[in-house]
């Protein structure tokens, strides 16, 4: 059992106003006692706060004891994956978007070739780093060879996206639509 407060005083320890304290008692939350004619409303402050507790995990997963609470969740669900797959194909459609199998091989082979690169950064510079003294010098080769990585890369994502291109127009002209305009260029 908690403390017993008044309607004012929970109001205050929630940082609430007293009429928002009135509508949640009309929805059920739960008092000790008074509420008549002059009878100030006496709040069990842990029981209160419990309801409100529960009241939030209601709304948050949608596991309700009341009847149809459950449901109206689970239809507001059901409403909003609808609305979902409807603006998937929407975009679709309008080639917005792109297989994910697809755009994971690019990924992947991305991936590959900065990894083969960033392996042999080492190798390729360390004849050259060897024989220097300069910090400002062994920097310089460093950076360089970090450019040429980074141009090399951009390189290969460059034709693995045009290629991604060309394979998604494909697939659109397979099903029968117009190849028009891709999901590249349309950021353009």
């Amino acid at each position: 059992m908690g403390i017993i407060v008044s309607k004012k005083h929970f109001a205050e320890l929630i940082g609430k106003d007293p009429r928002w304290i009135s509508k949640l008692i009309e929805d059920g939350m739960p008092i000790k006692g008074g509420g008549g004619r002059g009878v100030p409303v006496e709040i069990d402050s842990e029981m209160a706060i419990n309801w409100l507790i529960d009241q939030q995990l209601t709304k948050r997963i949608g596991d309700s004891d009341e009847d149809g609470g459950a449901g109206v969740d689970e239809e507001k669900l059901l409403k909003r994956t609808r609305r979902k797959k409807i603006e998937l194909e929407i975009d679709a459609a309008r080639k917005k978007v792109i297989p994910f199998d697809a755009t994971e091989a690019v990924m992947l082979r991305i991936a590959a070739v900065f990894g083969t690169q960033l392996d042999t950064l080492a190798s390729r510079t360390a004849n050259e780093v060897a024989t220097l003294d300069d910090p400002a010098e062994i920097h310089k080769k460093q950076f360089a060879e970090c450019r040429r990585i980074r141009a090399a890369t951009a390189e290969k994502l460059l034709s693995e996206v045009q290629a991604l291109v060309d394979e998604v127009g494909e697939f659109f002209e397979v099903d029968g639509e117009d190849s028009g305009c891709s999901a590249v260029e349309d950021g353009e």
